[in-house]
């Protein structure tokens, strides 16, 4: 017994230090060069409909965008027809997420079914919310050419610099092949 709560003890620690899960956008575009963007998304700050955590999230997000934006040299222009890019971000938080050993995705399933009734109890949820980032970047009315989906437990929801750090890695890993701005 003292084995399996000491095995199920550093599959929980585990878990609560997953890493950022990336999944790049797949296009057989070929580069382009682009100098300005435009958003293709309005931020959430108008939105009756969002929660409090969103709206912040959504700003930093946004922010973090436009940061990464400007510092590869591209220009932000308000008007449609100026714009040699769209750029569309969305960020959510998924409150209810079960964490497992990442490494083995069927270890959940195993336990479940292995172990003697009543004897170990594992709380079916984290309290470490599920952050799911995706960033697209392409022409406008066209496909994605640069962005993906990223996402990762925040394990201290409480935290602004853990929120901020995770948002700023993803968006970093997103548009990691994301050339500089056209001169």
């Amino acid at each position: 017994m003292r084995y399996l709560l000491t095995g199920l003890l550093s599959i929980l620690a585990l878990a609560g230090c997953q890493e950022i899960q990336v999944e790049k956008a797949a296009t057989g575009e070929p580069p382009v060069a682009f100098a300005t963007y435009k958003w293709g998304v309005a931020p959430l700050s108008g939105s009756e409909d969002a929660s409090a955590q969103l709206v912040e999230l959504d700003e930093e997000m946004r922010d973090t965008v436009a940061a990464e934006l400007q510092q590869r040299g591209y220009r932000q222009v308000s008007q449609d027809q100026d714009a040699d890019m769209v750029v569309d971000y969305q960020v959510a938080v998924v409150d209810e997420f079960f964490s497992g050993d990442t490494r083995d995705p069927s270890w959940d399933k195993q336990f479940d079914s292995n172990a003697p009734q009543d004897v170990v109890e594992l709380p079916p949820l984290t309290d470490a919310p599920l952050v799911i980032m995706s960033v697209g970047i392409g022409r406008p009315g066209g496909a994605v050419i640069w962005g993906g989906r990223a996402s990762e437990l925040l394990t201290r929801p409480d935290s602004i610099e853990q929120r901020q750090r995770l948002i700023a890695n993803g968006v970093s890993a997103l548009l990691r092949d994301l050339p500089p701005a056209y001169q």
